[in-house]
Formats: C-alpha cells, structure tokens, sequence
C-alpha cells in the first residue's frame, strides 16, 4: 500500500513540475523578450535543473511501479502456495482422523479378544484329551476313596469279619479297560 502512495505522489509531483516547467518556460519566454541576457541564463539554467529533477522523478516512479508489479506477482505466488499448503494440512488431517478411527477400531477389537481368550481357553482346555483323562482319574480316585471310607466304616462297624478282595489289585479282564496306570 505504502508503494501504491508513493507512486501516486510521484506521479502528482511529475505533474506539478511538468505545469512548474512550462510557467518557467513562459517566464522564460516572456524574460527574452523583457529582459536581459543575464535572466535569460538563470532561467535556462533554472529551467535545466528541474527538467532534470523531473526525469529523475519519473525514473523514480517507473522503478516503483516495476517494483509494485513484482510484489503483486510474489503476492500471487504466495497465496497459492498457502492454498497448496492449506490443501496438504486438510489431507493430512484427514489422514489422522482416519488413523485414530483405525486405533481406536483396533484397540476395541483387542478388549474384545481379552474379554473372549479366557472364554475361549477354558472351552479348548475342556474339549482337549488330558482334562478329559483328568475327569477319569479323578472318577476313579472318588470311586478308590469311597470304597475306601466304605471298606473303614465296615470294618468299624464289623470288626470280626474280613475281606479278602482288593479293588486295587490289576486283574487280566482290566486290561480291555483303557486307564492310566500309576
């Protein structure tokens, strides 16, 4: 803006001198006629100086509106490189909502699957082979103690009377029966 100033005041100051030089070039011309050769110098000399300050003034302005056209230029250059700018950040923002929608999908997808794994862990360990020998191990070492505190409470109560079997012992019809031994 400042620029746009001085060259509108170059511009009336151009004119200005331009109407000073030519009341100095009618009283130059009115001093050949009236007067001496003396005068005659001077406003010549005169008329030389500000003919020169006004070639100067209209260098001054030329450079300034040259100046003011490569500002607008740069101007425009800047402003879109701003919107390029302005662009790329939109993008990018973009780009991080997507990324934070993902995190958060991904984040709700991974307590999801804690919540299920011992869920899902348990269910495996019952389906698999061992907890299920387990199960007969431990039936038979309920069914070994119960015989046990049964076998106790008849003795206690029939202390005279014997028996010869034992469950315990491994007889040649078990071995069709699939158990671990111990």
């Amino acid at each position: 803006m400042v620029l746009f100033d001085r060259v509108h005041d170059a511009g009336r100051l151009i004119t200005f001198m331009d109407y000073r030089l030519k009341q100095l070039q009618e009283e130059l011309d009115a001093l050949k006629y009236d007067g001496g050769p003396e005068a005659v110098a001077k406003a010549e000399e005169r008329a030389a100086k500000l003919q020169e300050e006004l070639e100067r003034t209209r260098r001054e302005r030329d450079e300034a509106l040259l100046k003011c056209e490569a500002s607008k230029k740069e101007l425009h250059e800047v402003r879109s490189n701003l919107a390029d700018a302005q662009r790329l950040l939109k993008e990018a923002r973009v780009r991080a909502r997507k990324m934070d929608d993902e995190l958060l999908q991904a984040v709700k997808a991974l307590e999801s699957t804690r919540a299920e794994l011992p869920k899902q862990t348990i269910a495996e360990y019952k389906e698999s082979l061992g907890f299920k020998e387990g199960l007969k191990r431990m039936g038979q070492v309920t069914y070994e103690y119960g015989y046990r505190v049964a076998l106790a409470c008849f003795h206690a109560r029939y202390p005279d009377a014997e028996v010869k079997e034992d469950p315990f012992t491994i007889h040649p019809e078990d071995d069709l029966v699939p158990m671990q031994r111990q």
